[in-house]
């Protein structure tokens, strides 16, 4: 299974029982489950940090924390780049231990051989290395179509919140083999393929100007929504 196939099956899963996902992380805990089970794999990691860094924390913590261990390569909530440098936060990362990594002149780093995925910890805050992500997704899911569509209609990307937080980390992560931004609603909020008339032609429009935008970024666009 790739990861356009688990999103697929979850899209499939949303049409089934649209009901079982009342909310993002609903979404994104089956999309986790789904990618564990068919692409993850078990990886090696370690922890390091600057002196600087351990302002809160005791380090024999944080020494506890950075040992080498053991942990599946698809995770959420995964913090990514430098503390206080635009690092960014992903819904789901499926990470690729590497050889070395922008952590590597860390004041504290325990050995350890062969790739591996190198974590940042700033007091109990954990960042991931950019180099690691292999595939960064990220789920918006919206519930009042009607306020966000009022949102949509403006042509810089940048005063769209609901998209442009979004696009901009996941273009951030040039490197990475995939990019995906999965956009769930409980009604169509680009009303692809219904009768066409004032309110629909506008949400069309929309949604060829976040589809233009997602292929400037290469990041891979799937929209979820009830289908009769």
């Amino acid at each position: 299974m790739t990861i356009q196939e688990a999103i697929d099956r979850l899209d499939v899963e949303f049409q089934k029982t649209p009901l079982r996902f009342t909310v993002e992380t609903a979404l994104q805990a089956r999309l986790l489950e789904l990618l564990r089970a068919n692409v993850g794999e078990t990886i090696q990691v370690r922890g390091g940090y600057n002196t600087a860094d351990a302002t809160g924390y005791k380090r024999k913590y944080l020494d506890r924390i950075a040992k080498p261990q053991s942990i599946n390569s698809v995770q959420p909530e995964v913090n990514f780049g430098m503390s206080g440098e635009g690092n960014r936060s992903l819904d789901i990362a499926v990470l690729e231990p590497r050889h070395d990594s922008e952590y590597d002149d860390l004041d504290y780093l325990p050995g350890v051989d062969g790739p591996r995925v190198t974590v940042r910890l700033v007091d109990g805050s954990k960042y991931f290395s950019t180099m690691s992500v292999k595939h960064a997704i990220e789920l918006k899911y919206i519930k009042n179509v009607d306020v966000a569509g009022a949102k949509f209609k403006r042509e810089n990307i940048d005063k769209w919140p609901h998209f442009s937080a979004d696009l901009a980390k996941l273009g951030d992560l040039s490197n990475a083999e995939s990019r995906h931004l999965i956009v769930v609603s409980n009604k169509n909020p680009f009303q692809q393929g219904e009768v066409d008339n004032r309110s629909t032609a506008k949400a069309q429009g929309r949604y060829e100007r976040v589809k233009k935008e997602c292929e400037k970024r290469a990041v891979e666009l799937t929209e979820i929504h009830p289908r009769e």
